[in-house]
């Protein structure tokens, strides 16, 4: 992809989005273009979704060995919570039935007497226990860390200390009983959303295996024993996972017997949603319509469309083991034409983002340090820096969003005009991550979001943080995250989170660049929330057609 659009012009990569609009990409995919208007090609009683990140495997332990949000999109549908948040501070019960403090520190938990296993056994407060300490053990690789590290008796970094097995800050109760006591008392709200992204598995099923091991178990490529809504068929490798409904679901069986995940190119989710092969776009990231295409989905009749702001947002990771000079990062951050990115790949359906907090996040300081588009300050820094314009550095930009992979073209071309020796790269998105977990990479095009709360950002930001890619370790910004996370009171939180933005972005371990709106469709006659960014999976037993 590099060597194909490295020389155009925006203007030209604009127009090559909407020269390969959904006509052509339907008829690629054969089939699509027979389908009469405002009809949909689907069995009706079942679910079709597309999404463009391939999964590897389904383990939410660890998203990004499991390949990141195509996988996370997929085993939200097997494995359930205990919460769930389904909208700004609006939290659901799943798997527990309550979840109350009275002191925002010690939580009792009651779970469902309903919730049972795919093979029949029972839901317990020993799952949740074996989950927790699966996490926290040292030796599990594991993007969700950071969701436990509240719970008192954990290291710095959120593990077990050496030499202990399981947190005394959790004590089983009963079947169905148990209680969390975390370190010191916390924002509740804060617990809640953490633990909706903690899924529990199964205790018996994995009791056994060595947690150095975790991600080479069999049974992520096939779990079988789940406790969600729906239950894993099979998985035809990059092409689409089989799901059907559980019948026996706790919180009541699906109305829509199958649900079929397929992945594909962006420009083919248009083509089929347009033909009526797919039901609906995941969106939330994993499953996004090109901006420059959502006008002429729009037009489509037999879909419904809506779009909303997002916390998530695309961003350069810069690997700050090799570039260790401040000056160079941010002569980067200056060289980088953000409004002609938002302008011209995304009108009326992205914004610009700075900092770590997007701006429909209520912690978002308005007057956070702003990279505007400076060439000649960006060829001065480098010039003050000393830094080798011979040196080469890659630029990896993930395939599968065309948007994405066309601001790609834009950075680098950039970048290329203040002086650096910039090549870009392009990987699927597992193997993307797969640069990224190792640290071995320059620079990575890639996206994030936040949970509302504002420790969110923890999981990048702090040098503990399981998606701390760039290898970014500050110890104001550690204490500072910290010190957020133990005070409840709502204007000392607001200043500590506005001192720590000010100085990520300052130090610039990471160029925030934009933020695209969600942008949602729905087959007509479906009855359900589309791909919204909280609690899409939350009801999905309930949605009908």
């Amino acid at each position: 992809m590099g060597r194909v659009f490295g020389k155009l012009t925006a203007i030209a990569i604009l127009s090559a989005i909407l020269v390969t609009g959904c006509g052509t990409s339907a008829q690629k995919n054969g089939g699509a273009s027979g389908a009469a208007e405002g009809t949909s090609t689907t069995t009706k009683n079942q679910l079709t979704i597309g999404i463009t990140n391939p999964p590897l495997m389904f383990n939410p332990i660890d998203s990004d060995g499991s390949g990141s949000s195509g996988a996370v999109f997929v085993y939200r549908y097997l494995f359930d919570s205990l919460v769930k948040t389904v909208g700004p501070l609006d939290y659901q019960m799943m798997l527990a039935e309550s979840f109350e403090t009275d002191d925002n520190q010690t939580f009792r938990i009651a779970l469902n007497p309903d919730a049972k296993w795919t093979d029949g056994q029972p839901v317990t407060a020993e799952d949740v226990a074996f989950t927790i300490n699966l996490i926290a053990n040292p030796k599990t690789i594991t993007t969700q860390r950071t969701s436990i590290k509240a719970l008192g008796g954990l290291d710095a970094k959120g593990r077990l200390p050496e030499g202990v097995d399981s947190l005394s800050s959790i004590k089983v109760i009963d079947e169905k009983h148990l209680e969390i006591t975390t370190g010191s008392p916390v924002d509740a709200n804060l617990i809640y959303e953490r633990f909706s992204d903690i899924l529990i598995v199964p205790k018996h099923i994995l009791k056994d295996v060595d947690p150095a091991q975790l991600n080479q178990s069999a049974f992520w490529r096939n779990p079988n024993v789940t406790s969600g809504s729906y239950k894993f068929v099979k998985y035809e490798n990059k092409s689409y996972v089989e799901l059907a409904a559980n019948e026996e679901y706790y919180r009541g069986a699906p109305e829509i017997a199958k649900v079929f995940i397929k992945i594909m190119p962006a420009a083919n989710i248009v083509a089929q949603l347009q033909s009526g092969e797919l039901d609906m776009n995941a969106a939330q990231g994993t499953g996004n319509i090109p901006a420059a295409e959502w006008l002429t989905v729009k037009t489509f009749d037999n879909v419904a469309t809506s779009e909303a702001q997002t916390r998530r947002y695309n961003s350069i990771e810069i690997n700050m083991e090799r570039f260790p000079d401040k000056e160079v990062r941010q002569a980067i951050a200056y060289a980088i034409n953000r409004s002609m990115i938002v302008d011209q790949l995304m009108p009326n359906a992205g914004e610009l983002q700075d900092g770590p907090y997007s701006n429909s996040h209520p912690y978002h300081d308005e007057n956070v340090k702003s990279y505007s588009y400076d060439p000649e300050k960006a060829k001065e820094l480098l010039k003050s820096s000393g830094f080798d314009l011979k040196k080469p550095i890659e630029l990896i930009v993930p395939t599968g969003d065309r948007t994405r992979e066309m601001a790609g073209n834009i950075i680098q071309q950039n970048l290329q005009a203040i002086g650096l020796n910039v090549k870009q790269v392009n990987y699927d998105f597992p193997t993307t991550v797969s640069y990224l977990v190792k640290g071995d990479f320059d620079l990575v095009l890639s996206s994030a979001s936040s949970l509302m709360d504002p420790d969110g950002p923890s999981t990048v930001y702090s040098s503990a943080g399981a998606l701390n890619d760039m290898r970014f370790f500050n110890d104001r910004v550690d204490e500072l995250f910290q010190q957020g996370m133990n005070e409840v009171d709502a204007t000392k939180r607001r200043a500590i989170y506005t001192e720590l933005q000010g100085i990520i972005q300052e130090e610039v371990p990471v160029v925030t660049i934009y933020s695209e709106y969600n942008l949602m469709a729905l087959a007509k006659d479906v009855k359900g929330k589309g791909g919204v960014i909280d609690g899409m999976h939350y009801d999905v037993n309930i949605w009908s057609r």
